[in-house]
């Protein structure tokens, strides 16, 4: 497996990914009881496939159905300090939510911290102000991140780049 130092941390990334999104059983968030146990035979191979491979940044979502609650039960089964963990959380107009829905994602992983947060899907100039405006997103995951449950913070998008370029990030965005 190849790896790159990944932005301005010192993670080294494989330039493969084992990506959440299409793994899980269900995009809706159910009860452990109601997925399959050979889907979650299938994840569990999966996963350790990946990691003989080297492939060992493995991420998800809050909003990719069971994906979390799934790695949850396979996650702190396996060697953490060999992990790379990313989870992304929507930002949210009240930052109590966006607090709730990332509580969430880290209590379902099962795991005291996580490596990377991605804010999800910065889109819009609505998305940014969320995320960027004082008492917003960041500064409820910079609390995390002080707390020591998320090693580096950055988002994500697929908006045009002229909403990024709107009201630049600060440049200790990923920290």
């Amino acid at each position: 497996m190849e790896y790159r130092r990944f932005g301005r941390t010192e993670l080294q990334m494989p330039v493969f990914s084992c990506g959440g999104m299409r793994y899980q059983y269900k995009w809706q968030d159910l009860p452990d009881s109601d997925i399959p146990r050979d889907n979650q035979d299938n994840l569990d191979a999966t996963i350790r496939r990946a990691l003989e491979l080297g492939i060992n940044h493995i991420e998800t979502a809050r909003g990719y159905g069971t994906s979390e609650r799934q790695l949850g039960q396979i996650l702190p089964r396996l060697p953490r300090e060999k992990l790379i963990i990313q989870t992304k959380v929507s930002p949210k107009p009240d930052v109590a939510e966006f607090r709730q829905n990332l509580e969430r994602s880290l209590s379902l992983l099962q795991l005291e911290g996580i490596d990377l947060l991605g804010i999800h899907g910065i889109n819009t100039l609505e998305h940014l102000e969320q995320t960027l405006r004082p008492g917003g997103c960041l500064e409820v995951a910079r609390q995390f991140q002080a707390q020591g449950r998320l090693r580096y913070i950055g988002f994500s998008t697929h908006g045009p780049t002229e909403v990024i370029l709107q009201r630049s990030p600060p440049t200790n965005l990923i920290t």
